[in-house]
């Protein structure tokens, strides 16, 4: 468990140390379009799995809300991407609203992308709701 929360640790200062660097580097200004950089990497935490340890279901669990839609056994529908969504759609918002900040245009793609991935997701699992 140590060795995963270090590896993990070591991972998000990489990140950190690469995200200053560009900043550095960055004749942008940083202003509210860098939300949206902030908004994409936050809904990605929130839907990606680090081990066994989900951050959008522990929110879900927190907030007393069932992280999948057969609970029994962890089958079915997952909600955690509508919390992921939550984070996406502001981001591509920000995004488009203020494109000249630093981050915006990176925001704005990975925000889209996720959310037609959650869409073509979504019209799957309805697709085959439908067909039972």
């Amino acid at each position: 468990m140590f060795l995963t929360i270090l590896t993990y640790s070591i991972q998000a200062i990489v990140i950190l140390l690469i995200i200053f660097t560009l900043v550095r580097k960055n004749r942008k200004k940083i202003g509210r379009g860098s939300l949206s950089l902030l908004l994409s990497l936050l809904g990605m935490a929130v839907s990606f799995e680090f081990g066994d340890y989900i951050l959008g279901d522990q929110l879900l669990c927190f907030l007393g809300l069932p992280a999948w839609s057969n609970s029994v056994d962890n089958t079915r529908f997952h909600y955690t991407i509508y919390l992921s969504s939550i984070f996406f759609i502001p981001s591509l918002i920000i995004g488009y609203k203020n494109p000249e900040d630093f981050g915006a245009l990176i925001g704005r793609r990975v925000s889209s992308i996720y959310l037609f991935l959650i869409i073509i997701s979504l019209l799957f699992f309805i697709i085959s709701c439908l067909s039972k």
